[in-house]
């Protein structure tokens, strides 16, 4: 960790900012985040819905923001342990206070660092699965958010998708998983990486918006080290013709239930 994380840590960010205390799939967590600026979105939740957490395994949540992902998965899966890396120090002090709130001291780590250096905390190849949700912009693309915080979170800083997805590749386990949610306009680059380092058994799943409309966004989950071919599943439809979430949406969202690939 940085002297200057080291020194943001040490101060209360979360005096004077304002945060929403809202629930997540059917008020089994509740999450505190940023009322303006940075807020968590549905690909966290959907992401976290697709994990199946074996007992004893070790999750991490690479990028974890204020831990909505793996606050999803925990809520969903009582015996899941996960760990989140995240760089904003603010981010992270939220998610200690969502660590608190929802009493998961025993089963939840968070570290504060940068994926780009990893920290000691995190040893190389020692995660049986990967998560991650990173910024869907790249850097230097379209008007970014006056807000810091939400900008980092949407746009790529220092670290490009090429190297959160090199991280993930070295943190997990070889036949370990990562699973990414990300724009589907750059499927291409996830693929690329995946194959450069000889991860397979990939799977993606397309989130298609209505009937007969393209998707923008996939789901795609590769192992480390396994060289079997890809598949494409049928994926999901998210909104019904009069715009509600197809049943199966609606249940990871607001009921907690897996989502399968």
């Amino acid at each position: 960790m940085s002297d200057l994380s080291k020194n943001l840590l040490k101060k209360d960010l979360l005096k004077d900012f304002d945060l929403t205390e809202d629930e997540f799939i059917g008020g089994k967590i509740t999450v505190f985040q940023p009322a303006k600026g940075y807020r968590a979105g549905i690909d966290a939740v959907l992401l976290a819905a697709t994990v199946v957490a074996n007992p004893g395994e070790r999750i991490l949540d690479l990028g974890s923001g204020v831990g909505t992902a793996g606050l999803c998965l925990m809520g969903r899966e009582p015996e899941a342990k996960v760990t989140g890396l995240e760089l904003q120090a603010v981010l992270f002090q939220i998610a200690q206070k969502n660590k608190e709130t929802n009493q998961l001291e025993d089963r939840w780590s968070l570290v504060n660092g940068d994926l780009l250096q990893l920290p000691d905390d995190l040893p190389l190849g020692s995660f049986d699965q990967i998560i991650c949700n990173p910024p869907f912009m790249p850097k230097g693309t379209s008007h970014g958010s006056p807000d810091p915080i939400k900008l980092l979170a949407n746009h790529e800083g220092e670290a490009t998708l090429r190297d959160w997805l090199l991280a993930s590749l070295k943190l997990v386990k070889p036949k370990g998983a990562v699973t990414i949610i990300h724009r589907a306009d750059r499927l291409d680059e996830i693929l690329s990486v995946f194959r450069e380092k000889k991860a397979g058994a990939i799977e993606v799943c397309p989130l298609w918006p209505y009937d007969g409309q393209p998707a923008k966004r996939v789901i795609v989950r590769a192992r480390r080290g396994i060289s079997k071919p890809m598949i494409i599943t049928a994926g999901h439809k998210l909104h019904e013709t009069d715009g509600s979430y197809t049943d199966i949406i609606d249940g990871a969202l607001r009921r907690g239930q897996a989502l399968p690939l």
